[in-house]
């Protein structure tokens, strides 16, 4: 190896760096030991000096949450921090921004909602705050106002808490990232004009208020239901459509979720337009021990009872139970076996009926089917026939806190000639 060239600085700090420091390191020390114990503090300054020289940050230093998702981005020089600071919720979206010179917050500080809406906001000259304090409620109205001059607090305004108050979609985009969400994980949000309506708090804010449905945890229930919402200029979902679903009241809880939720608007040309967007809302069961043991041969039978056909009202698909108890009761078999106990007329086929029967019924806590009337019939005798075919079905009961209660019943039973076999 060239000698000139380990005698250079530039080759010793890039390539043969840490035998140089060790090297350096020993003579000291054995110089260190010859001498008194101010060699020794000697050398740590020494090291200490080094390590800033040779070893210092420079550049934009990121942190991630476990899941991945961005956690920070703080700018440092020569391990000081100088230019901005951006810390974020776990949703993705802004939770801090700052401004540092030499190591000291310069300029304004802001703190943001998980929603994107603004916290407080002031402004800090080298250290000292100065200026407006503005502070706001977690709906986006103003809370209070103070006022600092060189650091000292000159005026305080508060204000009350307005549960009316309804900020602007342009507040909500002060401190949202779920564009650069959604691009760094490609998610697969399906929509037609340039930018797609997203939930405000990113697709985590829905997972986070889904309600997975008892039925579908006992029974082991996991996929994607796939919805199609249709946001308004103003970020409010106006209508929903179940496009593939679970079953077990999967769909039902998917709907729930997205209809509470706020959505920023979609864009088209740089404008906010009303558009439809497509979501997979995800059911998984993170704590396997809930799932029923012995439901392996029971779940083939469980068919889902709330599925929505998208082409044709009368699809025995739109079967659907509803009630006002926590959970619904579910056919045991599906809407299927219904169906299959269903004694058609000749006269029906004649006649090429079509329709929904609207049954009221009751349904006891063992799961029979004890009384039933018609709301809404197709008459020839198919009301009767229909009828008889739900009071010979099994059911898994509606549940109340954990329990199999009895419960009051609408039942939605459409009926097609051109489905029978």
């Amino acid at each position: 190896m060239n000698k000139n060239r380990l005698s250079s600085p530039s080759y010793l700090i890039f390539y043969g760096r840490e035998n140089y420091w060790e090297n350096s390191i020993n003579k000291l020390n054995k110089f260190a030991y010859k001498k008194n114990g101010f060699m020794k503090l000697y050398l740590f300054v020494f090291c200490v000096m080094a390590s800033q020289m040779f070893f210092a940050q420079t550049g934009i230093i990121k942190s991630f949450y476990p899941d991945g998702m961005l956690r920070s981005e703080i700018s440092y020089v020569n391990d000081i921090l100088d230019g901005t600071a951006l810390l974020y919720h776990p949703n993705g979206n802004l939770s801090q921004e700052k401004t540092f010179s030499k190591g000291i917050i310069h300029g304004w500080v802001r703190e943001y909602y998980d929603s994107g809406l603004l916290k407080e906001e002031f402004y800090i000259d080298r250290g000292i705050k100065d200026g407006t304090h503005k502070i706001y409620f977690e709906n986006g109205g103003l809370k209070s106002i103070e006022v600092f001059e060189a650091g000292k607090l000159v005026s305080r305004n508060q204000f009350k808490y307005d549960p009316l108050y309804k900020p602007s979609i342009e507040a909500f985009q002060e401190g949202n990232r779920q564009v650069e969400v959604l691009r760094r994980k490609r998610s697969n949000l399906i929509c037609e004009i340039d930018v797609c309506p997203l939930p405000i708090g990113g697709m985590k804010s829905i997972q986070d208020i889904l309600v997975y449905p008892e039925h579908a945890l006992l029974y082991g229930i996991e996929g994607t239901v796939l919805i199609i919402a249709i946001i308004s200029e103003t970020g409010d979902v106006k209508e929903t459509k179940i496009l593939k679903g679970l079953g077990l009241g999967c769909d039902e809880a998917a709907d729930a979720a997205v209809k509470q939720t706020k959505f920023l608007p979609g864009q088209e040309k740089g404008k906010v337009v009303e558009a439809s967007v497509t979501l997979n809302i995800e059911f998984k069961i993170l704590d396997r021990s809930l799932i029923k043991n012995d439901s392996k041969e029971e779940l083939k039978l469980v068919i889902s009872n709330s599925a929505k056909n998208t082409q044709n009202e009368f699809d025995r698909r739109n079967f659907r139970i509803e009630c006002k108890e926590q959970f619904c009761p579910v056919v045991i078999g599906g809407y299927e076996l219904v169906y299959k106990n269903l004694e058609v007329l000749s006269i029906a086929r004649r006649l090429k009926l079509k329709g929904i029967f609207e049954i009221e019924g009751e349904i006891d806590a063992n799961g029979f089917m004890t009384d039933a009337r018609v709301l809404k019939g197709l008459g020839y005798g198919m009301d009767e026939a229909a009828v008889s075919a739900l009071m010979k079905s099994k059911y898994i009961p509606a549940k109340k806190e954990g329990n199999d209660v009895p419960s009051k019943v609408l039942i939605y039973m459409p009926f097609n000639y051109e489905e029978l076999n």
